[in-house]
């Protein structure tokens, strides 16, 4: 079907004024993001094909992925991004994408608000947000230092996947770990930095590592459109480093956009010091987070105040609450991958340990021939398999219908009863 010259005039306008704008625009997926997002997917599937890159100098950041199994590290995979768009935005010969932008074009393919990207589907995310390059990585655990992050940086163009130098150290070396990794983008993407340049990046977004984490949970309750918990998490990363003009700005968004209210204040994280030298553990218990770092907790509780007894709640053992958070899935390949019609398998994963009693269903075309689920021994891995006819698969994807199916879960829960979020709904092209 061929593009009207009107309609693709206009997305191309529209994707050139959002790849023109800086990455500091806000935390929050307003429409205007999604927005785009729909547009530019819907061009990539009217004209079968993905928008040409950008200039040499326009870099997008992707989501961390966490490999070390463990999920006390899983806040800094979208800090860690949230920390290099920072930087990097300062410098003025490299373009970056809004954060926002990625996180509303990743929930339009189907990732959920987690919007961790495989390497094999980057260079195609990258061309939809108009990037030369792509940065990610993998969070690792490291015997020697407990932490190691593994960079990469990808020339779209071309797939070229580049392994920088890991950066090794604890939760206490976050912001010196986030600035190696920086300069090796810059580097890589052989950028020439002024001294004042260079002397602006060397300087820590923040030094607190709880500060930091804070303000990282609480870009993932906005994502999650839970305004009232990330405003209390930017407030107690504001606790802990009154200077973090990340978290400030963030606050005040939430408040220009009317999301909060300037005098309810929600249950939810309070930071409460702990003595004692060494490390200590940073713990979100709402979002199963935890990380080492600075000997402070994060525990769920009543925002401010204090017992009955007259005993600071920051001095009371934490407590966990029954965990309502509902459980997200992802796809192995990702949503409008190509999958074959004759013979194939899709992975689905989940966020949490679920109940097998759910269903899938292929909701175009009919009579589509699924086999019984297998789960992973943990249950958060399902995979589902079919075999189709030749014959059928020629009749139904050269006849009159598109060649796109879609594959759709219901009735998922998690093991506390929580019901699977959106997106429930994941679209494929089809091959034979």
């Amino acid at each position: 079907m061929k593009t009207h010259p009107c309609f693709r005039m206009l997305v191309m306008l529209t994707v050139w004024f959002y790849c023109s704008s800086l990455a500091m625009a806000g935390q929050v997926v307003t429409d205007k993001e999604r927005s785009w997002a729909r547009m530019a997917l819907e061009r990539a599937k009217e004209e079968k094909a993905i928008a040409e890159v950008g200039a040499t100098n326009t870099l997008a950041v992707l989501y961390f992925r966490n490999m070390s199994g463990q999920k006390k590290f899983d806040a800094l995979q979208k800090g860690l991004a949230l920390m290099l768009i920072t930087d990097l935005s300062r410098v003025d010969k490299i373009q970056v994408v809004e954060r926002v932008r990625l996180q509303a074009l990743l929930e339009e393919m189907n990732l959920g608000t987690s919007g961790l990207v495989d390497q094999a589907t980057a260079p195609k995310v990258g061309r939809l947000l108009g990037a030369y390059y792509v940065a990610d990585g993998e969070i690792l655990e490291s015997k020697i230092t407990d932490l190691e992050i593994q960079p990469y940086l990808i020339d779209v163009p071309f797939k070229t996947v580049n392994r920088q130098p890991p950066a090794s150290g604890t939760i206490n070396d976050l912001f010196r770990l986030e600035k190696k990794i920086l300069f090796g983008i810059v580097d890589q993407m052989n950028i020439l930095l002024t001294p004042q340049e260079r002397a602006t990046l060397e300087k820590p977004i923040s030094a607190s590592a709880v500060a930091l984490m804070a303000l990282f949970v609480g870009i993932d309750y906005s994502d999650r459109g839970d305004y009232g918990n990330a405003a209390n998490m930017y407030r107690q990363a504001l606790a802990e480093d009154p200077n973090l003009q990340l978290a400030s700005d963030a606050l005040r968004e939430l408040k220009t956009l009317g999301l909060i209210s300037e005098t309810t204040a929600t249950p939810s994280t309070t930071v409460a010091a702990e003595s004692g030298s060494g490390a200590g553990t940073v713990l979100a218990v709402g979002l199963g987070l935890a990380a080492v770092g600075a000997g402070v907790a994060v525990a769920l509780s009543s925002s401010g105040g204090d017992d009955n007894d007259g005993t600071s709640a920051a001095n009371q053992p934490a407590t966990t609450p029954s965990d309502t958070t509902a459980p997200t899935a992802s796809t192995n390949p990702q949503p409008l991958s190509e999958l074959s019609c004759s013979k194939d398998s899709l992975q689905f994963t989940f966020s949490e340990p679920m109940q097998t009693t759910g269903t899938v269903t292929v909701t175009s075309p009919p009579d589509w021939s699924l086999s019984s689920p297998s789960w992973s021994d943990d249950r958060t891995t399902m995979t589902v398999s079919w075999s189709n006819d030749y014959n059928y698969c020629s009749s139904v994807f050269y006849g009159s219908h598109e060649s796109t199916v879609t594959f759709t879960l219901s009735g998922f829960q998690d093991t506390n009863g929580n019901p699977l979020a959106e997106p429930t709904s994941f679209e494929f092209y089809i091959t034979l």
